[in-house]
């Protein structure tokens, strides 16, 4: 059986690969979610808005330079995170 191009040499691999974006995807919400909506699409790619809602989304081509691009932004210009209630400032 031949597999399509692109789509790696088996099922395994890709899902393998289907597997490790979705644990950089799940490793970016977990240190970013709270200031930025993260996600993975056909048509962005790896992108990420901020929740305060300035600037428009940040795109890249892979998990990593998703990471140092929502890092460069951030020290830029930091965006505000709500406390829980009841926390002490």
């Amino acid at each position: 059986m031949t597999w399509p191009r692109g789509a790696g040499s088996s099922p395994a691999q890709a899902a393998a690969t289907v597997t490790a974006d979705e644990q950089a995807l799940a490793a970016l919400c977990w240190g970013w979610g709270e200031a930025y909506r993260i996600g993975r699409d056909a048509t962005r790619g790896w992108w990420a808005a901020r929740r305060d809602g300035k600037g428009g989304d940040i795109t890249a081509g892979d998990s990593d330079e998703l990471w140092q691009a929502i890092v460069d932004d951030y020290t830029l210009l930091p965006v505000p995170r709500e406390r829980p209630a009841g926390s002490v400032p």
